[in-house]
């Protein structure tokens, strides 16, 4: 059987594992905000210092994402997962402003390195008919850590000397990675050169292919969800202390295991829903759960919220994917696919400093209500991809 008719391969499945990996040593940062505070980091630098290892990551996604191929995805992949190691190690040494930014800029390559090339790996080796399928799975695999990370590092928490030790003994995961990252390389060395895929892309082409009307607005669509959810992920720690309450691992694991079921429940049928009205309505979900969260005062209301959010992060990733996979032209599939992970790392980086500043203006409520707008700007935006002057590739067929 040729390569691409298969879904679960070695290769996607390991896939699957290095960036659950990957994104285990994202979100053990939930608490960075609080540590930061408790080591004397001035309070105008914390959401800065959170934000820019997103702000390294979304440097080489720019300028590095085109020359990135599936034959060079697997070296790429050994020196994220290196270097991951090195700064877990790190953060024990880093306390100072600059120390921190120096360690979080190479966190930050590190995770675009790891993270684009399991991306690289995993568009070239899935079958269009099972688009929605494979990035239902592999979502799962990405979004997973924020539900388990923060619930696993609460409960370790009172049994280790400070946060940075939690950093670091997280990066040790990385260690099983590099050996599933050695299996893929050997793999592909026994593959025909065919099942390489596309050659590498110009920066020009990359960016003329972006600026197409439909690219750019599920490339915006993605990066606002984003900015929105880790506005609240980064913030959540400081949101229940504010509010009387301590353990913040709960409310993530409810939202994730309400996602996680939505999308095994809803597997193959993300291959045959249209994708665009999916998409809004996970704004408007959202919305409504980040104004839920703003006015409840009770851990029940909270857990609540969790539950309507975690429908929203149930649908909308399978279908953004999925969506800015279909409408991609072949030799852009990948690189579009990366620009997905770009807008990610957009999101991520604007988010933590976007809702630290709406916290310190605004309060917590406020940040929270300001989430629930943002959320509904994206509902707009979703009217105007499917417009008349931007759809030219028939997704109103799909909304």
């Amino acid at each position: 059987m040729h390569l691409k008719e298969r879904l679960f391969t070695i290769d996607f499945v390991f896939a699957c594992l290095l960036i659950f990996l990957t994104y285990c040593n994202i979100t053990v940062f939930y608490n960075l905000y609080v540590y930061l505070q408790q080591i004397g980091v001035p309070a105008d630098w914390r959401g800065f210092l959170i934000g820019s290892s997103a702000l390294a990551t979304i440097a080489f996604f720019l300028f590095a994402s085109p020359y990135l191929t599936v034959k060079n995805a697997v070296p790429c992949a050994t020196v994220g997962a290196l270097l991951l190691l090195g700064c877990g190690a790190a953060y024990l040494y880093a306390t100072g402003v600059v120390a921190l930014f120096a360690v979080r800029l190479v966190n930050g390559v590190a995770v675009y390195l790891l993270s684009a090339a399991c991306m690289t790996l995993m568009v070239s080796r899935i079958p269009t008919e099972h688009s929605g399928q494979a990035f239902s799975l592999y979502s799962i695999a990405q979004l997973l850590p924020y539900s388990l990370v923060p619930a696993v590092c609460d409960a370790l928490a009172p049994h280790l000397p400070s946060a940075a030790y939690g950093y670091r003994d997280m990066s040790l995961l990385l260690l099983p990675g590099l050996a599933m990252i050695w299996v893929i390389g050997r793999r592909q060395k026994a593959a025909p050169e065919a099942a390489w895929g596309t050659k590498s892309l110009s920066l020009g082409e990359m960016y003329k292919n972006a600026c197409k009307p439909a690219i750019a607005l599920v490339l915006g669509l993605n990066a606002i969800y984003i900015v929105a959810f880790s506005s609240l992920f980064f913030m959540a720690k400081g949101l229940f202390q504010s509010r009387g309450y301590q353990d913040v691992g709960l409310y993530f694991s409810i939202q994730m295991c309400c996602m996680i079921v939505i999308r095994l429940a809803g597997n193959r049928h993300f291959d045959r829903v249209r994708k665009v009205s999916l998409i809004r309505f996970s704004f408007l979900v959202s919305a409504a759960s980040f104004f839920l969260a703003a006015h409840s005062s009770s851990l029940a209301g909270l857990y609540a919220s969790s539950l309507v959010m975690g429908v929203g992060t149930g649908v909308i990733s399978p279908a953004l994917y999925g969506l800015m996979f279909n409408i991609s032209e072949p030799r852009f599939k990948t690189v579009n696919s990366n620009l997905m992970m770009l807008s990610l790392q957009i999101g991520n980086f604007l988010g933590p400093v976007l809702g630290a500043a709406a916290m310190h203006g605004l309060g917590y409520t406020g940040m929270l209500e300001a989430d629930a707008v943002w959320c509904l700007g994206g509902v707009a935006l979703c009217y105007v991809l499917t417009s008349r002057k931007v759809d030219a590739g028939g997704l109103a067929a799909q909304a």
